[in-house]
């Protein structure tokens, strides 16, 4: 061997075989490393602007496989919800409201905060609705437009479903519908949606959008319903026959949320009854009977969903059947989709959860509020069930909105309305907004998302 040549020109090619070998990028990953280092992110939204990286992070992150991956590493995430209501200011102007708990700093609260930003800027509460909510998905009617020169007169509606969490707005094709005299007593509207991200067949959700013609007279024998299917991405008409062994129904005056539940979309109708429509199956459908304890010539005044089961309340009115008002709470069980219920379809029976006396509840921070209730009229109404939390609800009492926690009885203040002139009594029961801990992606159709 040589003797001059350097020992350290032996040592040089290996070294800088190591440090490029040392060299490596994200996208040298494999796919499964890659996955397993983003869903140790903790927000879903890092996750979400981590798609925009590249065309190979964009297809990883959209799979249901990392959906599943990253709810598996995020088993004890906290679900913030926002409440989203309108209310007419001192001008009698529709106004949006959407609440988040400001108090509170969490990772998760703090995603909600673009919320109301974004729903201020994409809807005109004086020109469009929002109609429905299920899950993180919203139904919002863009814009109603009378078609001239037809008789009967019928109406053009425009309706969206948007993911304010993914800024996704997919929009529905227009349908004609009955003329629409008002807002509250035109169309009764629901959605409901299915995503399974334990199928990695299902890239998207299914959706169904359902419009009920309302009525100044009673269902007897059968109703026609508009449903839209995001599987073909078509409206369809179905006539749906009056469950039998029923007096018929009719729709209530107060435009109560549409709630989603186990396959059902539930509308209040008259006699403080549910009654329930599978979209899927428009041959499906039930009444349910009011609660025994629910008070005679009395609605309900709202309808809800709390970990998973559904709920109903009522605020006693005055003639007072005991010395002070009272709110009561029922949920519903042993509900069967299958079940015979006297031959009405679907059925299940009510279990009264909740009864508490407005003399009996308390505020430490707030002690007007428990003051105010021991009025001999107090105005409360209930805006909500917290989704999650089954001792908790929203009530509206004067300009605020109040939390009251069923268990302990007491009363906090949670947000504050802007002063009305028409009073608090005016404000729309609320929807709930719900941060999953993946967000529910919309479809892509032809014409693509709007964001």
């Amino acid at each position: 061997m040589d003797s001059s040549i350097d020992s350290h020109s032996l040592l040089q090619p290996s070294c800088e075989v190591k440090r490029k070998r040392s060299i490596t990028t994200m996208n040298d990953l494999p796919d499964g490393v890659l996955m397993e280092i983003l869903v140790l992110l903790s927000l879903p939204s890092v996750v979400l602007r981590c798609k925009w990286v590249s065309k190979r992070w964009f297809s990883l992150i959209s799979t249901p496989h990392f959906a599943r991956r990253f709810v598996t590493q995020h088993p004890h995430v906290h679900h913030p919800l926002s409440l989203i209501f309108y209310y007419p200011d001192c001008c009698s102007n529709r106004r949006l409201l959407v609440t988040t708990n400001s108090e509170t700093e969490t990772e998760s609260e703090l995603e909600l905060k673009p919320l109301a930003a974004y729903l201020h800027n994409i809807c005109d509460p004086n020109t469009s609705s929002l109609r429905a909510s299920c899950n993180d998905l919203l139904l919002w009617c863009d814009r109603a437009e009378q078609v001239v020169q037809h008789c009967p007169p019928i109406t053009m509606v425009f309706y969206s479903i948007i993911n304010p969490f993914t800024r996704q707005c997919l929009e529905l094709p227009p349908r004609l519908v009955p003329h629409l005299h008002s807002r509250s007593l035109g169309l009764r509207v629901g959605i409901i949606c299915s995503y399974d991200y334990n199928n990695d067949n299902q890239l998207s959700s299914s959706f169904r959008v359902v419009l009920i013609p309302w009525s100044r007279t009673k269902f007897t024998t059968q109703f026609n319903v508009h449903i839209f299917s995001s599987d073909t991405g078509e409206w369809s008409d179905s006539v749906v026959l009056c469950p039998p062994n029923l007096d018929g129904f009719k729709l209530s005056l107060t435009p109560l949320p549409t709630i989603p539940y186990k396959g059902f979309l539930f509308w209040s109708i008259d006699g403080a009854r549910l009654f329930g429509f599978d979209p899927y199956n428009s041959t499906c459908c039930c009444v349910i009977e009011k609660p025994v304890q629910l008070e005679q010539f009395q609605e309900i005044d709202c309808l809800g969903l709390c970990r998973g089961c559904l709920r109903i309340s009522q605020v006693s009115k005055y003639p007072y059947r005991n010395e002070h008002p009272c709110l009561r709470v029922w949920e519903l069980i042993d509900f069967d989709k299958d079940g015979n219920n006297n031959g009405g379809g679907a059925g299940g029976k009510w279990c009264l959860k909740h009864e508490l006396y407005f003399n009996q509840m308390v505020s430490e921070k707030s002690p007007w509020l428990a003051q105010y209730l021991t009025r001999i009229f107090p105005l409360v109404s209930v805006l909500a069930f917290h989704p999650n939390d089954a001792d908790i609800m929203y009530l509206t009492i004067q300009s605020k909105v109040v939390l009251c926690n069923l268990q302990s009885r007491t009363l906090e203040v949670f947000c504050h309305v802007p002063q009305s002139g028409l009073g608090h009594h005016f404000i729309h029961h609320a929807l709930t907004f719900v941060l999953p801990s993946w967000p529910t992606p919309l479809p892509f159709t032809e014409t693509g998302w709007h964001c």
